[in-house]
């Protein structure tokens, strides 16, 4: 018998969004774009493919400031809330810019969206208490991200353009040392 498939396959690869006068920062979160692509497979069977595309921007885990001693947005589920910012801001079709990054037909509804959320932090081995409290309050307070998803679809497919033409290399070569 064979092991399943990991849900998260690749590492993640982050650009902090900078410009010359400091952090690009929305609603008071940093913006992070995708540095290379990230794929996730869903459902029981792990064969429903979604690939967040290289430029994909992210504020990571949309957490409130006031419990980010308790839940940081940059904490063990950041792969799965990159996976549900990215279903959200294509409302489930995965079209972004000129890629689909959903492999099935029908979109992914906003339940199984914030499904795949809980799924995805139990693969990253979240504790049942946090994988709740996240997962209730998006269900409780995510209505309003969903149905934005138009309008900040639009603003980060910018951003990550212009991210990635910008981007270096993922890893620096050091300099030889002299003889």
């Amino acid at each position: 018998m064979t092991e399943p498939r990991r849900r998260f396959p690749h590492k993640l690869y982050l650009v902090l969004l900078d410009n010359r006068d400091g952090p690009s920062i929305r609603a008071g979160r940093s913006l992070w774009a995708l540095q290379r692509p990230m794929s996730y497979y869903a459902g029981e069977n792990r064969d429903e493919e979604i690939v967040v595309p290289a430029g994909f921007v992210t504020d990571l885990a949309s957490i409130p400031r006031l419990v980010w001693s308790f839940y940081p947005p940059d904490g063990p589920w950041v792969k799965a809330a990159i996976i549900h910012d990215f279903l959200y801001d294509t409302q489930g079709d995965g079209r972004w810019n000129s890629t689909t990054g959903v492999s099935r037909a029908e979109p992914y509804s906003r339940a199984e969206s914030d499904g795949i959320l809980l799924e995805g932090m139990a693969e990253r081995s979240v504790g049942r208490w946090e994988r709740f409290v996240i997962w209730a309050s998006v269900r409780l307070g995510g209505q309003r991200g969903w149905d934005r998803a138009g309008e900040l679809r639009e603003a980060r497919q910018k951003l990550g353009k212009a991210t990635v033409k910008k981007a270096g290399p993922a890893v620096a070569a050091s300099p030889a040392k002299p003889a």
